[in-house]
């Protein structure tokens, strides 16, 4: 928990501390900083979600995890590109969770978490000069998410069913690595996998020992870069692919 929160906190104060006038074409000569209109990404994923928890059995099964223990989810990320290192984003997500214990008792559940945080491009950090397609993130933030879950217990033989919801948003505590190609000016695909916490123990309606739980999401995406949300952007240069999730438009 103290280092999920460290993660956190060190990658939004670098999003937003460091200044926005960067060498982001190094060949072309220094860029102008951008406005905050300019530079701007929305991706569009789907793929996985994992429980980690009282009634889950398989924490350590990467298969029986992914295939027994993971409902579906999909999601939309919106960023803001600060510079070519840095991203703040506000993410909307929905997904499904599942799991059991040997007892007999199992649970199915869906949440809706909405969030924001901030994104940092190691590759371009690392080499400031990197004109290659391919790039590494890694990025944390905080948010809120709203839970419906059904649980079943097996109570001397007999089935009971139980339902339960939030009755009020619950925080959740997260931190992750992505991977991204570039496959034009516009377009990108990306691999996403986070770690989240909710500060509950009410995901698989089982409280136990005052543990949090946990969920993961893995996914892959499509994203669109827009140079301008005010107006629509040229088709840029290609050489100089080097700002966040996709380049930053070569300015004239």
């Amino acid at each position: 928990m103290k280092t999920l929160k460290f993660i956190l906190l060190a990658a939004l104060i670098s999003a937003f501390i460091i200044p926005e006038n960067v060498e982001a074409q190094r060949w072309g000569g220094r860029q102008k900083a951008t406005g905050f209109w300019d530079n701007w990404t929305i991706n569009g994923n789907a793929g996985l979600t994992s429980f980690f928890g009282d009634l889950s059995i398989y924490d350590s099964e990467i298969m029986e995890k992914l295939t027994k223990e993971s409902g579906p989810a999909m999601g939309a990320i919106l960023t803001k590109h600060i510079n070519n290192k840095f991203g703040v984003s506000g993410q909307l997500l929905y997904g499904g969770l599942k799991g059991q214990n040997n007892s007999g008792n199992s649970f199915e559940a869906s949440f809706i978490e909405y969030n924001f945080h901030g994104r940092v491009n190691l590759v371009n950090i690392i080499f400031p000069d990197n004109l290659t397609n391919l790039g590494l993130e890694v990025y944390a933030g905080l948010g809120q998410f709203m839970f419906n879950v059904t649980k079943w217990t097996d109570v001397d033989g007999s089935i009971e069913e139980t339902v339960g919801e939030t009755g009020i948003p619950e925080f959740v505590y997260f931190g992750g690595i992505g991977a991204f190609y570039n496959i034009n000016d516009r377009f990108g695909v990306t691999v996403d996998m986070a770690m989240r916490q909710a500060q509950n123990d009410k995901l698989d309606d089982m409280s136990k020992n005052d543990n949090f739980d946990y969920y993961t999401h893995l996914s892959i995406g499509i994203s669109y870069h827009f140079y301008s949300l005010k107006k629509s952007g040229g088709s840029g240069n290609s050489r100089g692919r080097s700002a966040g999730r996709l380049p930053m438009r070569r300015r004239r």
